[in-house]
């Protein structure tokens, strides 16, 4: 039986035995025991991956750095490159929240602005790991590609959040709302890029700021001008 096992049979024997309230105890126990093994696996994941790079690491070396079997690893992570992925997977999470806090005096795009220059403040805290993440990223194929396919994910967040303050959407409405976010988007993105150019030195929410000001989206259901038929 290996070291887990038998921590897991002690645990489940304990709980048996115990009071209603210690029961629960244990429970909040066991899932913070969890919660660590967890963080201790992308922690171990995180400085392999920069000291080896992500190609040269393997799944045994971060469970050994992290003093757990790689059958562990596996009842965690299903892959290598989710440990990389787990940040942005949170950092999605939270843009969404600031995406739900809207205002009274909000029009159709304040709430969408202000959380793109919330989420670069939390960068700029956040600076020295952000920017470890995104070489590690950036020296794969592998993960650039697959980080492309969870763009899609930030779009939609942001398409959700333009449609989420109309009450009928009609198809022009959502139309519009996807090529808004798509442009939005971009515009973090590259604000991003030029910002990992910088080393990070720069100021992120101003660049982010002035990325975001370059375009003033019209209402999503106003109605625009038709093209001029061209008479021959």
């Amino acid at each position: 039986m290996n070291r887990e096992s038998t921590h897991q049979l002690a645990d489940r024997q304990l709980a048996d035995r115990a009071p209603a309230a210690q029961k629960l105890s244990i429970v909040a126990l066991r899932e913070r025991k969890k919660d660590q093994t967890r963080e201790a696996l992308a922690r171990a994941a995180f400085t392999l991956f920069q000291t080896k790079g992500y190609e040269g690491t393997t799944v045994a070396e971060i469970a050994r750095e992290a003093d757990v079997s790689r059958r562990t690893f596996f009842r965690y992570y299903a892959t290598k490159d989710a440990l990389l992925f787990v940040d942005n997977s949170d950092h999605l999470k939270r843009f969404r929240e600031l995406l739900s806090a809207r205002e009274p005096t909000d029009d159709g795009f304040s709430h969408v602005r202000r959380a793109c220059l919330a989420l670069a403040e939390e960068y700029m805290r956040d600076r020295d790991r952000i920017l470890a993440r995104a070489r590690i990223i950036e020296s794969s194929p592998v993960l650039s590609k697959q980080e492309r396919q969870q763009d899609m994910l930030w779009e939609q967040a942001i398409a959700t959040a333009l449609l989420a303050v109309r009450r009928q959407p009609t198809p022009i409405t959502e139309r519009r709302a996807r090529m808004l976010a798509g442009a939005t988007f971009g515009a973090m993105r590259a604000t991003m890029a030029e910002w990992h150019e910088l080393d990070g030195r720069a100021d992120l929410p101003r660049l982010m700021r002035e990325a975001l000001d370059l375009f003033r989206p019209r209402g999503l259901d106003q109605e625009l001008p038709r093209p001029a038929v061209p008479t021959n």
